[in-house]
């Protein structure tokens, strides 16, 4: 299967010199988190909500984030996909890059966009196929005994946690180590802005956030033993960063994010 066959067409566009406040307006309303830049009719890089928040907080208490030029926060240059390439391939470098959409690029022309949901479905038709693995689990994919946190913690422990580990979601576990949330780096980055500024300034909001004030509840939670491909189909059609994965007796084992799963399907 190649991109062509996956791909968003006519994409939502954004101007490099319009601005941040306009750009959230059109991720709102089409419910979209990427936004491919253009510049002079050509594609001049990619605005993530990732990319916007990050710079919303920069800006606190400096200037009119929602007046900010798109061109200050986007990512150029742009990675892009072509067309007939591979959509093995582009799930590849989607999990090595941990990149959530491809803009996709023919002759210096915008053609559509491909994101992570896209790529899924598309891998999943693929890996439904009478040839494919079809006994891949959950647990061939998860990274197993993740860290944890209370619900009851400090929120900057959470977020020292996620940086120092490098991860993107935290389980939320009780006194019986039940999961009863998930705390996620757009949690943080929605309420508090980015999380490694809050972390090196430790602000005096600090101490007024617990984790069970920015938490997603309840956390999707899988056992082990459940096909990869069924999973998949859920983090395609629910939109999820992350899921938790627990034992026959419903403890936490692991956690199973996208990456994870485009990088198994894509071997």
């Amino acid at each position: 299967m190649k991109v062509r066959d996956i791909m968003r067409t006519s994409p939502f566009t954004i101007a490099s010199s319009d601005t941040l406040g306009n750009a959230q307006r059109v991720m709102m309303r089409a419910r979209i988190r990427h936004l491919p830049v253009m510049q002079d009719g050509r594609l001049a890089g990619i605005l993530s909500e990732r990319d916007l928040l990050a710079t919303r907080a920069h800006a606190d208490g400096d200037e009119a984030w929602w007046k900010i030029p798109v061109l200050r926060a986007m990512q150029s240059p742009v990675q892009t996909a072509g067309p007939d390439d591979s959509l093995s391939e582009v799930a590849g470098r989607m999990a090595m890059a941990k990149i959530g959409a491809l803009p996709v690029v023919e002759r210096g022309k915008l053609l559509g966009i491909a994101t992570v949901t896209d790529v899924l479905n598309g891998e999943l038709r693929e890996a439904m196929a009478p040839t494919s693995a079809s006994d891949v689990t959950v647990a061939d994919a998860m990274t197993a005994f993740p860290c944890t946190i209370p619900p009851d913690a400090r929120l900057l422990d959470a977020v020292t946690l996620m940086v120092d580990h490098h991860v993107r979601h935290l389980p939320v576990v009780d006194d019986t180590s039940t999961v009863v949330g998930v705390l996620s780096e757009r949690d943080v980055r929605t309420a508090i802005g980015d999380p490694l500024l809050y972390v090196e300034s430790r602000p005096r909001t600090a101490a007024q956030y617990l984790v069970r004030d920015l938490m997603s509840r309840p956390a999707v939670t899988v056992p082990f033993d459940r096909p990869l491909v069924e999973v998949a189909r859920t983090f395609a059609d629910e939109k999820l960063g992350a899921v938790m994965v627990s034992d026959r007796f419903g403890a936490l084992i692991g956690i199973l994010s996208y990456v994870d799963v485009l990088r198994l399907l894509a071997a």
